[in-house]
């Protein structure tokens, strides 16, 4: 029985990105790299599913097609969504290394020089140490984070896709913060935030929606209790739909009525600044901690009185649970000399806090173009009333 097909992007832009992947392979010696990472799996073939518990892994040699090796359960959604790839199925019961083994020897790669994700959260030191083991002929290498910096620089179908994403979390923005009022739960704002990414088109959540009311926005990461908002009170959001699996986070900040510590508004100010310094600072062929240093130049005026991760932006784009946050080495930090490019996307997570008391954050995600960068959300920065 055949399985409807649910394709997304082209035969064309899958090559597209298997050559630049390839090119990163031929740099680091490589004759094949074994991805476990759904979202670099994803990237190379299309194939996805909501199981990411379960053992998976894809193949990419230098030459010929990838192959994927993954439990036969799985094979409908292989069907639905992988393109120009193989799979080797393993049975109920079977052991995934062994099946590992056995298909990269039968694809001659048993004594190739082959990447592993080593530092990757869907490979266990364990399962590592087991696959190395497994091809005592083969050099194994690291190859944490190639993938990732090929991702970074996104094509135009993807970011066709990013800006529907931020469409959506837009209006989930909007349906928040027109939740909030006197007396509302965090889990009132919470759910008119998800509603609205499920009636979007979100796939999942890469990372649940977040809301902190009052003094628990002066924490960060708080799940949801019912404490409920009171005048004076600041209220933080973050949310991103995943369409395709793809992200566009936003953070906003709002405030019912005047916030209660006038210091709300001196920490808003510097954090739009922030943002906008960075933006105006953003271009192909600028250091990425060029742009950091233009944020943390506006953050460091108020940097002894706050909470602050000091992380300036993150590389964004295809993201599976538990994070959107896109790995490698393209991020925005103080000691990263990579310089960017036109197609790179990033969120600039600008959280501010004083610990216990408030919390102030907002945020953009941002395409580098060949001027320039642009903002992908439509909302304004700033403290929003409420």
């Amino acid at each position: 029985m055949s399985v409807t097909r649910e394709d997304v992007f082209s035969a064309a832009e899958f090559e597209r990105r298997r050559d630049r992947v390839r090119s990163a392979m031929r740099a680091q010696d490589l004759d094949a790299i074994v991805l476990h990472d759904p979202s670099n799996i994803y990237y190379l073939c299309g194939h996805h599913t909501l199981n990411i518990w379960d053992y998976q892994c894809l193949v990419l040699p230098l030459d010929g097609l990838p192959f994927m090796v993954l439990w036969q359960f799985e094979q409908g959604r292989f069907n639905a969504s992988a393109s120009a790839c193989k799979a080797v199925y393993f049975g109920n019961g079977a052991e995934p290394v062994a099946a590992t083994a056995a298909a990269l020897a039968a694809h001659g790669l048993a004594k190739a020089r082959i990447g592993l994700e080593a530092a990757g959260g869907f490979l266990s030191p364990a399962r590592h140490a087991a696959i190395v083991e497994a091809l005592p002929g083969a050099r194994v290498a690291d190859a944490g984070g190639l993938v990732e910096d090929v991702r970074a620089v996104k094509s135009a179908a993807e970011l066709d896709i990013m800006r529907q994403a931020q469409t959506v979390t837009d209006a989930a923005m909007r349906a928040a913060l027109g939740a909030i009022r006197p007396g509302a739960s965090d889990r009132d704002i919470t759910r008119a935030m998800a509603d609205a990414l499920i009636e979007g088109g979100t796939q999942g959540f890469s990372i649940f929606p977040m809301v902190a009311v009052g003094a628990r926005s002066g924490v960060p990461h708080h799940a949801q209790i019912g404490a409920t908002v009171e005048n004076g009170d600041t209220v933080f959001l973050e949310c991103s739909p995943a369409i395709h699996w793809y992200h566009a986070p936003l953070m906003r900040t709002a405030a019912l009525g005047t916030p209660r510590d006038p210091f709300v508004e001196e920490v808003a100010a510097v954090g739009t600044e922030a943002i906008e310094a960075m933006m105006q600072a953003m271009k192909p062929g600028v250091a990425a901690c060029e742009v950091a240093e233009a944020g943390a130049r506006v953050v460091d005026r108020i940097r002894d009185g706050i909470l602050f991760h000091d992380f300036y932006g993150y590389s964004v784009g295809i993201g599976f649970p538990p994070t959107w946050i896109v790995g490698g080495t393209m991020q925005i930090t103080r000691d990263n000399p990579r310089p960017l490019e036109a197609g790179m996307t990033f969120h600039f997570p600008m959280t501010l806090r004083k610990l216990g008391v408030f919390g102030v954050g907002q945020s953009r995600t941002v395409v580098v173009t060949e001027a320039g960068c642009t903002a992908l959300s439509a909302l304004p920065l700033g403290l929003d009333r409420v």
